[in-house]
C-alpha cells in the first residue's frame, strides 16, 4: 500500500486475517502482535517517554481503525467474495467475524480512555512474549543464523 505522501506501507493481510507464521506451528497466533525485547530497547524500555508515546499512538491508531472499520471490513468482504481461494482467506467466513471481534473487542467503539486500556493490555501480552521468543529462536536455527 502507498500512503497519501507516497510512503510504501507493508500490510501482511495473511497474518491480519488468518495465517500465522510458522506453516502450521502457529507459535505466535496467541500473541496480539510482535513486540520483541529489541523493539522495546529501541523505544528506551517500558518506562521511557518514547515507549509511553508508542502506547499513546497505538491507542490513537486503534480509535482511528474503529472509526473507519466499516470500510475496512467491507473491503475484506469484497475481496473474500471475489477471491476466496487466496491463502489469506483460508479461514473462511469466520475470519471476517474474527476481524470484527479484533476491531470491536466488546462489540462497541471505544473512547480514547477505553482504547488506551485495551491497547495497554495488548502491549502487556505482547511484550517480549515467550511464544515470540521461541518462534524467533526456531527461525534463527532453521535459517542457520544461530
Amino acid at each position: 500500500m502507498i500512503d497519501i505522501e507516497g510512503h510504501l506501507i507493508h500490510i501482511d493481510f495473511g497474518f491480519l486475517l488468518s495465517i500465522a507464521p510458522g506453516k502450521g506451528v502457529e507459535m505466535e497466533k496467541a500473541v496480539p502482535f510482535k513486540l520483541t525485547q529489541d523493539m522495546i530497547d529501541v523505544l528506551g524500555g517500558p518506562d521511557h517517554k518514547k515507549f509511553d508515546d508508542f502506547r499513546r499512538r497505538m491507542a490513537k491508531g486503534f480509535v482511528a481503525i474503529q472509526a473507519d472499520a466499516e470500510k475496512v471490513i467491507l473491503l475484506v468482504e469484497m475481496m473474500f467474495n471475489g477471491q476466496s481461494d487466496l491463502p489469506c482467506f483460508a479461514g473462511g467466513r469466520t475470519l471476517i467475524r474474527d476481524l470484527k471481534d479484533r476491531i470491536f473487542p466488546d462489540g462497541k467503539r471505544f473512547s480514547q480512555v477505553e482504547a488506551q486500556q485495551h491497547v495497554d493490555g495488548l502491549i502487556e501480552q505482547s511484550m517480549n512474549n515467550w511464544r515470540t521468543r521461541c518462534y524467533d529462536k526456531f527461525q534463527y536455527c532453521v535459517q542457520g543464523i544461530l
